[in-house]
């Protein structure tokens, strides 16, 4: 479901959406899971505005774009280990894979516990009840991102609300105390 050119082509617009409503972005930041998203809002975004930095986000457990980016090849991981089950891919797929090979600027990883507390910012903040893939993404702004994004305007993909009652309760649980740890 999230390999091929029209899933790409179908991303783009969230990419042209951002470029549209907020012309003059600096860093766009999107999580990964197959691929597909992310390839779409790199493509878009880049070439119409090729100085926004386009940053991938993956599970540490789970970074499998990261790995086959710097192997210049798509590859599959042996474990997948995280608990946001929709960035676990298992490798990068092909089609995937050339366009973020193409676009993306950078892959970075977060810790489970640094999704929970994105997932925490974004239901305290913004009051958004979110999966972790979407705290994946908010958690590489104020985690490994922070630094260079200081000052900087950030677009967030707020991808993925697919989760139930339960399991959201025991992200927001684990999350809480990381915040702390992820605003400092």
């Amino acid at each position: 479901p999230y390999e091929g050119p029209f899933t790409t082509l179908g991303s783009a617009g969230v990419g042209l959406e951002f470029a549209e409503q907020v012309p003059d972005l600096d860093a766009v930041v999107v999580s990964i899971g197959g691929g597909g998203l992310v390839s779409g809002v790199a493509a878009a975004i880049k070439q119409i505005n090729p100085n926004c930095k386009v940053y991938g986000v993956e599970p540490t457990g789970a970074n499998s774009m990261q790995q086959s980016l710097a192997a210049g090849k798509p590859v599959k991981l042996d474990v997948i280990n995280t608990m946001a089950d929709s960035l676990g891919a298992p490798g990068a797929m092909p089609f995937s894979f050339k366009v973020c090979a193409a676009y993306l600027d950078e892959v970075v990883t977060v810790t489970d516990d640094e999704i929970c507390a994105g997932s925490v910012l974004f239901q305290e903040e913004g009051k958004l009840g979110v999966e972790p893939a979407a705290g994946a993404a908010l958690a590489a702004v104020f985690g490994p991102l922070r630094a260079r994004l200081q000052g900087a305007r950030v677009g967030v993909v707020v991808c993925g609300s697919n989760i139930d009652a339960a399991s959201y309760m025991a992200v927001l649980t684990r999350g809480q105390p990381a915040v702390a740890a992820l605003l400092t």
